[in-house]
């Protein structure tokens, strides 16, 4: 017999002047706040004064809950889901026919970034979105990213995406 779903809380935790700190979930958040207030990486922890919960019957509804939470309201430690998504334009980006697929991949990012569609903050599609929309390998879109990365107008996150530096150097 499945398991019954589990409550969960999504909560929000607020520094002194109420400024939204971070969003997170838990099925024991009295538990979370203090396993943030004791962790080493979480250097923020002793700002958070108070906290709100809101629960939600499922953990799946909670975790819907928290990435919408994240993207409307910004809170300022969180990761994960804090940012803006950068689109394809589609007068850009279509299947790529012949060779030389990494230098047209290469000036279609560059193209992105001039027209002002992907800008600082932005986190640009995925390798894997980037290979399915031009018909290209996973390896070929790596290696048209590189020079971008290298010089600094794109950057990694591990386990986040890659995204658009604040300050672009000069571009490949």
């Amino acid at each position: 017999m499945p398991a019954p779903p589990e409550r969960t809380a999504l909560y929000r935790l607020y520094d002194a002047d109420d400024v939204l700190l971070y969003i997170g979930i838990s099925n024991n958040p009295d538990f979370r706040w203090r396993a943030h207030l004791y962790s080493d990486s979480k250097k923020w922890a002793p700002l958070a004064t108070r906290r709100t919960d809101e629960w939600f019957e499922t953990r799946s509804k909670a975790e819907a809950a928290e990435a919408a939470a994240i993207q409307a309201e910004r809170p300022r430690f969180n990761g994960t889901h804090n940012f803006t998504q950068a689109w394809f334009s589609p007068t850009i980006w279509t299947p790529i026919r012949g060779a030389r697929k990494c230098d047209v991949i290469s000036e279609r990012i560059r193209l992105e970034l001039e027209a002002g569609h992907w800008v600082a903050g932005m986190r640009v599609p995925s390798g894997s979105q980037i290979a399915a929309e031009t018909g290209a390998s996973l390896s070929t879109t790596a290696k048209a990213l590189r020079p971008f990365i290298q010089s600094g107008v794109l950057s990694v996150h591990g386990g986040r995406g890659v995204f658009v530096n604040p300050y672009t150097p000069d571009r490949p």
